[in-house]
């Protein structure tokens, strides 16, 4: 009996039996006659089981397997890792060599675009913060002076709010909408034109507008929208075009992009992988890592390098960003319980903020979904209006310590000396604790303006104030420690920025940025403290709140009731053909399904699921037809333009009828795809609330013999009738049907379907009743979040304490059990 992976059919048992089938197949290669054998296991594998499981009869599959692999072979091989496939064929090295040529310098490219204009978005926001120092300067008296800093700080804002005006997807920090993006969303759908050139000139616009302005907002979270629009439109260059054709293949280089962001703004290459690991990423595929680790170095190393270029010294090359000076030992053994105290007491105030934050944000949002014009006016206008003034007066009045919003401003607090004479005017404590109450008070109203916006500079700041001063009251309280000031800051500023963004990448990009290498326990133990204590609450990390606030989708790891299964949250409203079928029918399809692949079943008595097919594939094969046959009509049939002699009764017309305010979600995304989300809320009739509250719901479309009957009203007879006859749509090798590569049983667990969507970022998947019937169901990612909400409690998986709690009680039951 031959071995299991020498045999042409069967099941295939284990990973060890696949890879030794892969590798027979890769030795013998396709010119050894072994494709077509390939291809004849495949044919009578789905001939067994339909014979054996449904008892059925024997399944032709031929006339589109041997299609498919023809087409298979002209396709472009992006859909494999950036790094991987074809190693082991002499014939295909040289198309692997080139291909991992192309990925290097696709990453490499990234970094040397970035670090530069980061870097150039740098001096012009430092320019305009240069400006108002001079105007400032040259006032008289402190009268004139407070009113050329709130005018300086209105018109800036102002301004920037006006950008932003153009293009409103760019406002806002591009974290929060990364993460939503990476789990496999369509950013059509709910942010439409975020990856156009104009939102990429608009964000960059508003955001030196913002900075420039004195507004409390960070700019790591622009700066990585600003490098995934990089990433777009690189993609659209035909030399990286092949990139771009799967979607695996296109976040994998967002995810790339958004370490770039980071890297190339604070010089932190590992900080900013591991940045944007946490922040964006619900799961994240460590074939990731090294392609992040090549762009994030590339935009570090162009980052020095134009620092060098620009100012004409070479030791700018090895410097620290931030300068720190700090003794050999700069701290002692026993300090690192009050180091943890400060991160839990950082912990409690970044939860308060991050309270603050959300009701702000919430009320916000409320307004501008109001009906009301005053309640828009108020919030776009008004509000920006106020938080401007208000946020010029808290940073000028108080005194110079509160007016420098830059981490250069205020390096003063990382050093073991006296703070300056103008820092202790009244007292130091007074000016250390105004200037974080300040920064904590005025983040959440500044970041939630409809503005470009980042956190991690003002959290940096916020925590370094609040540092200091507990550094300087141990010092007072315990002086026989030798305990120095400065290192409390800098665990502060590490401490709470982690706890804000419930990533301990924080106190790795504080270590790069200041080169305190022998800071690393402390600041870890203070925000580790910090994340820990925050956590027990309820409020999530900034970027979390602003996503759940705007309403984007992201799937965080839930807890689900073990007996839920797929067809609990499946979708009855499934838009299929045949693979026999009409043209009317292919074009009803099509229209339901814009811009989509479309499942392709044998017969609606059998419902076997045979694969999907494009939908450009079956616009051809519609012209196709309609030039065979004579018939004329075929763009106004396709729904792709009006005319003025257009029938009442035709997909152009009822298109433009039924699809209500979708100019704006057309826009933008990747390739022109449209979204599984948008067109099921559209056609569903069960339960259009789940997204976009219902916009654009016509179920009527839906309704096969009414839609049909309707539009054969607007074709004569003639054509009517060709337009009904039977056709097969594998005829002429113009449509492919491809294989489904995953399909999802009624019965499968939900937990399994939530780490599908989580793990594989898909925007849906195909439901099959047992195993190989098409049970006309489908879930989409929005579905599957909201039903799985009200099925399972959400918790957050680094939730660490709640976790240590859930595995004690598990384990003390056990135990209980055991002794019973």
């Amino acid at each position: 009996m031959l071995p299991s992976y020498e045999r042409s059919t069967g099941r295939i048992g284990s990973l060890h039996e696949f890879q030794q089938r892969a590798a027979r197949y890769s030795l013998n290669g396709p010119g050894n006659g072994e494709v077509s054998s390939i291809a004849g296991l495949l044919t009578d594998e789905i001939a067994t089981e339909l014979e054996v499981a449904c008892n059925r009869d024997e399944s032709d599959g031929s006339d589109y397997l041997e299609t498919f692999r023809d087409y298979g072979g002209r396709k472009s091989i992006s859909g494999v890792s950036l790094f991987g496939g074809e190693r082991s064929r002499a014939h295909n090295k040289l198309r692997y060599y080139r291909r991992q040529l192309k990925a290097n310098s696709f990453l490499i490219l990234l970094g040397v675009i970035g670090g530069p204009m980061i870097y150039g978005i740098r001096v012009l926001y430092n320019y305009l913060i240069e400006l108002r120092e001079t105007l400032v300067g040259l006032a008289p008296n402190y009268t004139l002076k407070l009113i050329v800093w709130i005018a300086h700080t209105l018109i800036f804002s102002s301004l920037g709010l006006f950008f932003t005006q153009l293009a409103p997807v760019a406002a806002g920090s591009g974290v929060s909408q990364m993460k939503s993006i990476l789990t496999g969303i369509d950013p059509r759908m709910y942010l439409p034109g975020y990856f156009d050139f104009s939102t990429f000139l608009v964000k960059v616009a508003g955001l030196v507008c913002a900075v420039g302005a004195g507004l409390i907002v960070g700019t790591e979270g622009a700066f990585v929208h600003i490098m995934s629009s990089v990433t777009h439109h690189l993609l659209k260059m035909p030399i990286f075009k092949g990139f771009s054709v799967h979607l695996n293949g296109r976040l994998q280089l967002l995810a790339a992009a958004c370490a770039v962001g980071v890297s190339s703004l604070f010089s932190s290459p590992i900080g900013g992988v591991l940045f944007s690991m946490e922040v964006t990423s619900t799961y994240y595929l460590m074939s990731n890592y090294i392609k992040a680790f090549i762009s994030a170095v590339s935009g570090a190393v162009m980052l020095r390098l134009t620092l060098v270029l620009a100012n004409s010294e070479a030791n700018l090359a090895t410097q620290a960003v931030l300068k720190t000076h700090f003794p050999i030992r700069p701290f002692t053994i026993w300090e690192i319980p009050l180091y943890i105290l400060l991160g839990m007491i950082l912990g409690l105030l970044s939860t308060a903020m991050m309270w603050f934050l959300r009701k702000i944000a919430e009320r916000r949002s409320a307004f501008r979904k109001s009906s009301q014009r005053w309640k828009y006016f108020f919030v776009t206008w008004i509000d920006p209006f106020v938080v401007s003034v208000l946020t010029a007066v808290l940073t000028y009045v108080p005194g110079e310590y509160t007016r420098a919003n830059s981490m250069d401003d205020l390096a003063i607090l990382f050093t073991d000396g006296e703070l300056p004479p103008a820092w202790q005017v009244i007292s130091k404590y007074y000016a250390l604790s105004v200037l974080s109450a300040v920064f904590m008070f005025l983040l959440p109203l500044c970041i939630t303006l409809k503005i470009p916006t980042g956190i991690w500079v003002p959290t940096f700041l916020a925590g370094a104030a609040f540092g200091r001063m507990f550094g300087e009251f141990v010092a007072q309280i315990f002086p026989e420690l030798n305990v120095i000031p400065g290192t409390y800051a800098l665990a502060g500023a590490a401490a709470f920025g982690t706890a804000a963004t419930r990533a301990i990448s924080v106190a790795v990009i504080t270590l790069e940025i200041t080169a305190a290498m022998s800071m690393i326990l402390p600041l870890f133990c203070a925000s580790l403290a910090a994340m820990a204590v925050s956590s027990l609450g309820r409020e999530k990390s900034v970027y979390d709140t602003l996503l759940i606030v705007n309403g984007m989708p992201f799937l965080p790891l839930v807890d689900l009731d073990s007996t839920a299964t797929a067809g609990d949250v499946a979708e009855p409203c499934l838009v299929y053909i045949t693979k026999r079928t009409t043209i009317a029918r292919i074009l009803l399809a099509l229209q339901r399904l814009p811009h989509h692949e479309i499942p392709v079943v044998d017969t609606e008595a059998r419902m076997i699921l045979l694969g999907v097919v494009s939908g450009s594939q079956l616009r051809r094969f519609v012209r196709n037809y309609y030039e065979l046959n004579g018939l004329t009509g075929a763009d106004m049939d396709l729904g792709e333009t009006i005319q003025k002699n257009t029938p009442l009764l035709s997909w152009a017309t009822l298109k433009d009828k039924f699809t209500l305010n979708t100019q704006t979600d057309n826009t933008g995304g990747f390739n022109g795809m449209g979204s599984f989300d948008i067109t099921y809320n559209a056609l569903s009739t069960q339960r259009p609330h789940l997204i976009g509250n219902g916009r654009g719901n016509v179920p009527f479309l839906m309704d096969d013999e009414k839609m049909l009957g309707l539009l054969n009203e607007g074709w004569d007879s003639a054509k009517a009738e060709k337009l009904n006859a039977a056709v097969k749509i594998t005829e002429g090798r113009i449509c492919v049907i491809r294989p489904m590569a995953m399909t999802i049983s009624s019965n499968t667990p939900l937990d399994d379907l939530h780490m599908i969507f989580t793990m594989l970022r898909c925007d849906h998947c195909f439901v099959l009743r047992r195993v190989l019937t098409f049970d006309e169901n489908i879930i989409t990612k929005p579905t599957e979040k909201q039903r799985t909400e009200q099925i399972g409690n959400q918790y957050e998986r680094n939730d660490a304490m709640h976790l240590l709690v859930r595995v004690l009680l598990s384990w003390m039951i056990k135990r209980i059990n055991t002794c019973n």
